[in-house]
């Protein structure tokens, strides 16, 4: 890039079977991880099992707060393939904010830490696997994936505790 780079934003969806479906927004700065920034949105039931039409979801509403230069980032970095990062690409594209560069992230052969692909629009980006940017981007990614988990089990445990008898009259808690 020629600017240099305040802000990075990641996205992560995270489901069972399409149940259960949320998604991550994570914040990293020059100084680390900027967790009082971190979002979590839920995503639509009839989203819940079409990863790139949540992703177009999440990047939508997320958007719309861009206007605040605190806000934007420089670069969105997205967890997956082609596919997501040319949803991706288009949100913004449509946007106002064409100068945020899209980035995606996904696991090699076998899903082996270290073979991981960084895609632009442009195609592969090429790092050394052992660079400090390579790094960088594995770090944000995984903390992207880990709190998207983490929300998306919540939400799960939520509602295993809910049954059908708690809405009969006389059944109580016990």
């Amino acid at each position: 890039l020629e600017k240099d780079i305040k802000k990075i934003e990641a996205f992560d969806i995270s489901h069972i079977s399409g149940e259960h479906a949320v998604a991550s927004c994570v914040v990293f700065s020059k100084v680390g991880p900027l967790k009082a920034s971190y979002r979590l949105f839920n995503i639509p039931k009839e989203l819940s099992s079409n990863d790139v039409g949540s992703i177009q979801h999440v990047l939508e509403r997320r958007i719309k707060y861009f206007n605040d230069p605190r806000v934007k980032p420089d670069i969105i970095l997205i967890d997956g393939g082609k596919a997501q990062l040319n949803f991706s690409q288009s949100v913004i594209n449509k946007s106002l904010y064409k100068d945020i560069r899209v980035l995606s992230i996904f696991k090699g052969s076998k899903r082996i830490r270290a073979t991981e692909t960084i895609l632009c629009d442009a195609g592969i980006i090429e790092f050394d696997k052992n660079s400090k940017a390579f790094l960088l981007l594995q770090e944000i990614r995984d903390e992207s994936h880990r709190f998207a988990i983490k929300a998306q089990r919540n939400k799960k445990r939520g509602n295993i505790r809910k049954s059908s008898l708690d809405k009969v009259n006389g059944v109580g808690a016990v």
